[in-house]
């Protein structure tokens, strides 16, 4: 308001001079005016000022379970490396896998008028929360807010992942062509979509290749859970657990370890995700790789795609995944030999 006031112009003027990238023409002299304006009063474009007249906060929500799991930070470490080369600001909103929470932090940013709201992890699979949850995008989406689900289905969103089940079969094959027979599967909260998706492929795997899937354990996600899980299925003497995280799987080799278990002598232990602490435990995790860092920058880039195109809806991206071979997985000590086979 100063230096429309000290320029002689108005506020909207100041405002598409400040910020050419509107594409309004203005007068050489007018420019020139509110130029020597804001030099003389020092201004600083204000970010609300031009929200109001772009229609663009340049907020963008980033919704995740938990900030603290590695898993996360990387997916939204990549997103915000793509945000502020755009020029956008990332809020980030921890919902502790609440639905709530995460209708409650949609309806802040909506109040924001965030730009985009881009949601982490898998969605909750009960039909009722689903329906509280549609309503609230519903509502962003008449502002004009895009949104987008990275690393597990959302609300119908269009998706940036990696094929979930087709990754999950892939390590239980691994473990199969290992010689293992005895796979115990450590399950996530079930009400969250990238489970039962990473289940499956668990599941199908096993049953193709003419084996029970009986041991499955749910659990929580986390380090403390997958502990506690796997206390209880050592008792049934495994040769191989697949948990379906990184975090649960470390506490696999912990629970392991207490108990005198060798891995991967006497068990093999596989997660999914490739964090870093899986890099760095001991022993080294055998795991699936998700590129989470790219993931969160081609969510971001399918944001500002939907936005330069100005639509809300953003097409599905899938990107690759692969398994990563480390010293936690081995043959089990009972596996047949190929003499034993009738083998050459």
């Amino acid at each position: 308001m100063d230096v429309a006031r000290q320029a002689g112009v108005s506020i909207t003027t100041v405002s598409r001079v400040l910020n050419p990238k509107g594409g309004y023409p203005v007068a050489t002299a007018t420019r020139e005016r509110v130029m020597a304006a804001a030099a003389a009063l020092q201004y600083s474009p204000s970010a609300l000022a031009r929200a109001l007249v772009t229609r663009r906060s340049h907020i963008v929500g980033a919704l995740v379970s938990d900030i603290v799991d590695p898993y996360f930070a990387e997916l939204v470490g990549g997103l915000e490396e793509v945000a502020r080369s755009a020029g956008y600001l990332v809020i980030v909103c921890t919902t502790s896998r609440d639905p709530e929470i995460q209708r409650r932090y949609i309806a802040t940013l909506r109040d924001y008028h965030a730009d985009a709201l881009i949601l982490f992890g898998g969605e909750f699979v009960d039909r009722a929360e689903r329906r509280l949850l549609d309503r609230e995008l519903e509502r962003a989406a008449r502002q004009g807010a895009v949104a987008v689900a990275v690393a597990g289905e959302h609300a119908g969103l269009g998706t940036v992942d990696v094929d979930q089940r087709r990754a999950a079969a892939d390590m239980t094959r691994y473990l199969i062509e290992l010689g293992h027979r005895r796979i115990a599967f450590i399950a996530g909260p079930r009400r969250v979509s990238t489970v039962p998706e990473r289940l499956r492929g668990f599941v199908d795997t096993m049953q193709a290749t003419g084996l029970d899937p009986e041991l499955i354990a749910d659990s929580d996600f986390s380090y403390d859970g997958g502990q506690r899980a796997t206390v209880d299925l050592l008792r049934q003497r495994p040769t191989a657990i697949f948990a379906a995280n990184d975090q649960m799987a470390l506490g696999a080799l912990a629970a392991a370890h207490a108990a005198g278990v060798a891995v991967p002598a006497e068990l093999s232990v596989v997660g999914f995700g490739d964090t870093m602490p899986a890099r760095h435990a001991l022993p080294a995790l055998t795991t699936v790789f998700m590129p989470r860092h790219r993931l969160g920058a081609e969510a971001m880039k399918a944001v500002l795609d939907a936005l330069e195109s100005g639509t809300t809806q953003v097409a599905p991206r899938r990107l690759p995944h692969r398994l990563v071979y480390r010293a936690s997985s081995a043959p089990p000590a009972s596996a047949p030999t190929r003499e034993s086979q009738g083998g050459t």
